[in-house]
């Protein structure tokens, strides 16, 4: 091996550790012996870089590319470093000619989309991820198609936000605070209207599986909440996604012993139908938008108040509900 690559082989080694000054001094080393040498000043521009001495990382990326300027990863670092110094005119360019080189780089469409979400270009940013996600799906690489999925969804948010409407976040929220107040009802109902305009989100399919676990409703439950886990690990989110899988599985469970529980006491049962069949049924299903829930609102006041004629029941319910809209 000739010395001058021994000098940059110490310098990577170097750099790898975090000395970066070591790896500086290997480098002029290599450059000393073979000046004609485009590594040398690449791989001295990133200790630079990494060194926080900016301006020379560009120097010598710029010595690199004009020894060889076919270098797609050259011009990628000295797009970051532009970058980093607010040269956004300069990254671009260099983009533009990565995407001139290699058209499958995926890393110069995910720093394309961060300079859009800078300049607030939201929809090209969001075409660049695009752009991106397709070239993981076409590698096969769930995970980085995952994270760019994820990301666009972010940044459907700070458009949102930008252009003075209420994220989804600051929605959910509204939907927790009436969960806490018990009015369940209507922040079921919210997350339907959430979940129709964006069906990918994890968070309210989530509210939706608790308000129904609090309704009793098992099996609702352990769809949305298995819905919202499949979100969550598109997402990347796999600790959140597994937490709600081992909450599915505990569902099951209690809704076993419960309906075990049920058939023991000596309470009148309601017979569910697939659709109201009365005035009073019709408003309750009205009230709170889910037939299911509303035969389980029924169902719990029987096991709170047996002895009841039947109307009581639904009567009962639907005053529930108004009550807590009118606090």
């Amino acid at each position: 091996m000739a010395m001058e690559q021994k000098f940059l082989q110490q310098g990577k080694a170097k750099a790898k550790n975090g000395d970066y000054e070591a790896a500086i001094a290997a480098y002029n080393q290599a450059i000393a012996l073979k000046i004609q040498l485009p590594e040398a000043y690449y791989h001295r521009g990133l200790a630079y870089y990494d060194s926080g001495k900016i301006e020379q990382a560009i120097a010598d990326y710029n010595q690199s590319l004009n020894l060889n300027s076919q270098q797609v990863e050259v011009y990628l670092s000295r797009a970051i470093a532009f970058l980093s110094i607010d040269n956004i005119q300069s990254s671009i360019i260099d983009l533009q000619i990565i995407f001139s080189l290699d058209p499958n780089c995926d890393r110069a469409y995910k720093l394309r989309a961060n300079i859009c979400i800078r300049l607030q270009e939201y929809d090209r940013a969001i075409d660049y991820l695009k752009q991106a996600g397709k070239i993981y799906l076409d590698r096969q690489d769930k995970e980085s198609c995952r994270f760019c999925i994820a990301r666009i969804r972010q940044i459907e948010q700070q458009k949102i936000e930008a252009q003075g409407g209420v994220t989804n976040q600051a929605f959910l929220q509204q939907v927790l605070q009436k969960i806490n107040q018990g009015k369940l009802g209507e922040a079921f109902r919210d997350c339907n209207w959430l979940l129709q305009l964006d069906p990918y989100d994890a968070q309210a399919y989530q509210y939706r599986g608790n308000i129904s676990v609090e309704l009793g409703e098992y099996e609702q439950a352990k769809q949305d909440l298995r819905q919202a886990a499949q979100c969550f690990r598109t997402q990347g989110n796999i600790a959140e996604s597994e937490r709600l899988e081992r909450c599915c599985l505990e569902l099951q469970l209690n809704n076993v012993y419960e309906q075990s529980t049920f058939k023991q006491q000596n309470i009148p049962q309601l017979i569910r139908t697939s659709h109201p069949q009365n005035a009073l049924q019709n408003r309750l299903y009205i009230l709170v938008g889910n037939w299911n829930i509303a035969q389980s609102l029924v169902e719990r006041l029987m096991q709170r108040y047996p002895g009841k004629p039947d109307t009581w029941y639904w009567e009962k319910a639907i005053y529930d509900i108004e009550r807590d809209r009118l606090r």
